[in-house]
């Protein structure tokens, strides 16, 4: 079974919710795909959370509305429509598929956040 690694295209369902057993956040869960590792600092503080994991497995975490450019930077991409007070949130993630990303995705990947510079990814 493919686990999450360098260079690999991953696919996560996401939900978030309120309490660890109510994701009463998101109507439905979503979809992301990404490209992982290829942040210009390294590993984001969310990627470390997915390292190593394999597809059917979840991953849950309390996330403060604070550290959300920190903790996600370049894969600000996550659907999340949070009320306005709301200052801490769960997150629910479903690895849903590893695949090998090709060339064209990973440069296509680089030339996205070269051109986003600093008003979508926080740094």
């Amino acid at each position: 079974m493919e686990k999450i690694d360098l260079l690999k295209k991953i696919t996560l369902s996401v939900e978030a919710g309120t309490a660890p057993d109510s994701m009463d956040l998101s109507p439905r869960s979503s979809e992301i795909e990404f490209i992982y590792g290829i942040g210009v600092s390294g590993l984001t503080p969310f990627e470390l959370q997915l390292a190593d994991r394999t597809v059917g497995e979840e991953i849950q975490f309390l996330i403060n509305r604070e550290e959300i450019p920190q903790v996600f930077q370049h894969l600000l991409l996550l659907p999340l429509n949070l009320p306005d007070d709301l200052q801490t949130f769960h997150l629910r993630l479903k690895v849903m598929k590893v695949t090998p990303a090709d060339q064209r995705e990973v440069i296509k990947a680089l030339a996205e956040m070269a051109n986003c510079e600093h008003h979508c990814c926080g740094h």
